[in-house]
């Protein structure tokens, strides 16, 4: 069960190269931007190389910072099918790593995210950075846009549980 206060949730845009992640804590009725950033694994490392050095970083972020929850972003089906599989490694280490600390993990396709912040799925990333931040009161930090979207699939999440928390009471009518 997810608790709606005092719940922490981990955002996750996972990247073969960079992986971005964004940690918002729900207290009472107040959302706080705690940290955000990235992980980049150097570009001529090899591919297992790269994967090792990304999953040590997630295992040390999610047993330092505890979440209760994780909200990953699903994979988007371009027109490379390789960058997609390797995509796909990359996300099956943060579940796994997200779960081993008992966070429950939950997935958001990159139009989700955008719809849900600033009602357009089709927002440039720069747009729903900017409102992002304002929505939080974050100041512009210098991080690349992988670390304002993690931000952003956290947001997400608690933006959808507070709907999924609203229409449970309806459920039983």
């Amino acid at each position: 069960m997810v608790l709606i206060w005092g719940m922490r949730i981990l955002g996750i845009d996972p990247g073969t190269k960079q992986l971005g992640w964004g940690i918002l804590e729900v207290q009472q009725q107040k959302i706080i931007a705690v940290d955000h950033g990235c992980f980049k694994a150097p570009a001529k490392q090899a591919f297992m190389e790269r994967l090792e050095n990304l999953a040590s970083q997630v295992h040390q972020l999610v047993h330092k910072k505890k979440p209760d929850v994780a909200a990953i972003e699903k994979i988007f089906m371009g027109k490379n099918v390789d960058s997609a599989f390797k995509l796909g490694h990359i996300r099956g280490i943060c579940v796994v790593e997200c779960q081993r600390v008992g966070a429950q993990v939950f997935e958001y396709s990159p139009r989700e995210v955008k719809k849900s912040i600033t009602g357009s799925g089709g927002s440039d990333k720069s747009v729903l950075r900017q409102y992002l931040y304002s929505q939080l009161g974050v100041v512009e930090s210098g991080h690349s846009l992988d670390a304002s979207d993690a931000l952003a699939i956290a947001f997400c999440h608690h933006l959808q549980d507070q709907v999924r928390q609203r229409l449970r009471p309806m459920e039983g009518m």
